[in-house]
């Protein structure tokens, strides 16, 4: 019999996926309707069709982008990770925290908190 993936599971997924640049593989892990939450409730992107184009010019215009976990805290369906993108086009990002809230074993959401919040 085969476990649901957990929470992190699905997190480490798609942190894989984002890193190889699969956003089949990426967007997988994703609710159909997923939202990406600025801090602060503006919603930037809903569902796959938002999701896709984004992603794909992302890396497009930064190939060797990279996402790496500075730390990690998991409590229940949320999994909090303090991450920071490395070889962005546009030069060194900050960390920023980024909070996945996990729905019948796929990310329904995904909120991000940046310095400049």
């Amino acid at each position: 019999m085969n476990q649901a993936p957990s929470p992190e599971d699905l997190v480490q997924a798609q942190l894989e996926a984002y890193n190889r640049q699969d956003i089949d593989a990426f967007l997988a892990v994703y609710h159909p309707e997923c939202e990406f939450v600025r801090w602060g409730g503006k919603v930037e992107m809903r569902g796959h069709a938002e999701w896709r184009p984004r992603y794909l010019s992302l890396w497009a215009g930064s190939p060797r982008l990279q996402a790496r976990i500075l730390n990690r805290i998991i409590l229940g369906r949320h999994v909090i990770d303090l991450e920071q993108l490395d070889h962005a086009a546009d030069g060194p990002r900050r960390p920023v925290v980024v909070m996945y809230e996990v729905e019948r074993h796929l990310i329904r959401r995904v909120f991000v908190l940046t310095e400049a919040a």
